[in-house]
């Protein structure tokens, strides 16, 4: 066997370090043995101080969030179609900024078993059409499209868009909540606004295709 380099240990020690002090809140007396055997130490476990976490990355956050939107969405559509699992389906996106897919879409790929994961800015005939914020997917699954269940769909969550855009626009439309809201409610009230209406006008959009 070959010697272990001293980088190798110290960053061994450092990770055992760290996992023991983790783990002693729920096991106090065995990390802290555990912690003085490691390496020989002066200061005990119980009163030594966590090193502070970093800034969350927002940009990561952003695309976890987006990735779970679409795998949840194209699953959906894959059950709704009846697609088995070992079945590949291929899918192409119209998205206003097709970068922020550029990390994610391996990822996606693997998850909702697709062969081939595109970019597209024309309507694709025979496709099942799914609105992700402002975004359109068209997924095309081995199974015939039935154009009348799509409708529907897409009709359903147009009546609930109305709906709820209808709520937005009355909130907006009361000058006591605007007057009394803070910048940031105020601004996101109207954010949904904006992302409520670009979705309807994509839906619609999509319907007449049908």
């Amino acid at each position: 066997e070959q010697p272990i380099s001293a980088d190798t240990y110290k960053t061994t020690l450092s990770f055992f370090t760290e996992l023991v002090h983790l783990l002693h809140p729920f096991m106090p007396f065995v990390t802290e043995e555990i912690y003085h055997k490691l390496e020989e130490r002066k200061d005990d476990l119980c009163v030594r101080q966590y090193a502070k976490t970093a800034e969350a990355d927002k940009n990561v956050l952003q695309k976890g969030h987006l990735l779970k939107e679409v795998i949840t969405a194209i699953r959906d559509v894959r059950n709704k179609q009846q697609v088995k699992p070992k079945e590949t389906i291929v899918v192409q996106i119209d998205a206003q900024n097709e970068s922020v897919y550029v990390d994610i879409k391996n990822i996606l790929a693997k998850q909702i078993n697709a062969a081939y994961i595109g970019f597209t800015q024309e309507k694709l005939a025979n496709a099942i059409t799914t609105i992700i914020g402002t975004d359109k997917f068209y997924t095309l699954t081995p199974q015939p499209l039935n154009n009348d269940k799509q409708k529907e769909n897409l009709e359903k969550e147009l009546e609930h868009l109305k709906g709820f855009l209808q709520s937005v626009d009355k909130k907006l439309s009361n000058e006591k909540f605007v007057a009394n809201a803070k910048p940031d409610v105020l601004a996101l009230e109207q954010k949904k606004k904006s992302d409520a209406e670009s979705k309807i006008r994509l839906i619609e959009e999509s319907l007449l295709t049908l």
